[in-house]
């Protein structure tokens, strides 16, 4: 095959690449920008032959800038910056949680089956509740939601600002989660145990309330941030179980091999419960600690577990129906 007639052959598929390109870097719509990954190693496998052939200088050079800034163009799109941030956050996370949607069921009820429990059986019964909570976890109860108390109060004077509350509530709860994501390893036992403790734990201080504080006062202060951080514990037993089920259960892969597949959905599950978590952070330090009125904190956790409920179940829908 002489130069022209491996140009005539293949100039469709660099003019393709061409135009992609351009629409990428000029942020148009072009039916082909799905396909930039595929033109690319079509492209490298052109300049390999031609090459090897010894080619047309010219064809050489042509196909040698269509290599270089095709790779640059992709290692812009994969690597993304804040268009992959945001992408990740509005389409991808949502629709990975609905996708799995069997181990989001599972976690929610391995979550909220030891937590209603624990919560509606206490008052009655408190004596499995107090050692969960051990003395400590009672006192600190008793000092935050008491009668004669408030969290506000007791938050004041345990971390002395709001931020030193957010900070301390990144560190715990972003740490749970971590820790919850890590027991995957375990072949997903680590991730069950943590989650249906977590779910009895808190149960239990609801319940707890109950029988020896100030329920009012408890609603009023969690409402706020309960439903990223609940929500966040939940995905993260979702991204600890995915990890565990690819061990277990490898299917038509190696161990190996479906760790990798699996560990790269329940990665970007353990980033999006993160994210939800790091978000209660910031309502529970720089809201929820805040005096108002409660029928104010009542209506903004409404609208709270409002757009978290819609935001799980609706949010890039579109894009995954195109």
């Amino acid at each position: 095959m002489t130069s022209h007639q491996f140009e005539d052959e293949n100039n469709h598929r660099w003019q393709r690449l061409e135009e992609v390109i351009d629409a990428v870097e000029t942020k148009q719509p072009h039916e082909d920008i799905e396909r930039l990954p595929t033109l690319f190693r079509q492209i490298c496998h052109d300049l390999s032959i031609a090459q090897h052939r010894l080619y047309d200088s010219a064809i050489i050079d042509r196909l040698n800038r269509l290599a270089i800034a095709g790779y640059r163009t992709l290692e812009r799109r994969l690597s993304g910056g804040w268009d992959r941030l945001a992408h990740l956050i509005l389409r991808e996370f949502p629709q990975t949680v609905r996708q799995e949607k069997k181990l989001f069921w599972f976690n929610t009820l391995l979550f909220w089956a030891p937590f209603f429990f624990f919560a509606i059986w206490t008052p009655h019964d408190p004596e499995w509740a107090m050692r969960l909570l051990g003395p400590e976890g009672m006192v600190s109860m008793e000092s935050m939601y008491g009668s004669h108390t408030s969290p506000q109060d007791y938050m004041r004077e345990e971390f002395g600002s709001n931020f030193m509350m957010f900070a301390f509530y990144i560190y715990n709860n972003v740490g749970i989660d971590l820790r919850t994501f890590a027991g995957g390893l375990l072949a997903g036992i680590g991730t069950l145990f943590i989650v249906l403790f977590n779910g009895a734990h808190i149960g239990a201080a609801t319940g707890y309330v109950h029988h020896a504080c100030n329920p009012h006062t408890f609603y009023s202060f969690v409402a706020g941030h309960s439903a990223p951080e609940l929500m966040g514990v939940v995905i993260s037993g979702m991204a600890g179980m995915r990890l565990g089920l690819s061990l277990i259960h490898p299917g038509p892969h190696d161990r190996r091999t479906s760790l990798v597949l699996g560990g790269r959905r329940a990665l970007l599950l353990i980033l999006g419960a993160c994210i939800l978590t790091s978000i209660a952070a910031v309502i529970e330090g720089f809201w929820s600690a805040n005096p108002m009125s409660p029928w104010i904190k009542y209506t903004f956790g409404a609208i709270v577990w409002s757009l978290t409920i819609a935001y799980l179940g609706f949010c890039g829908r579109r894009s995954h129906a195109a």
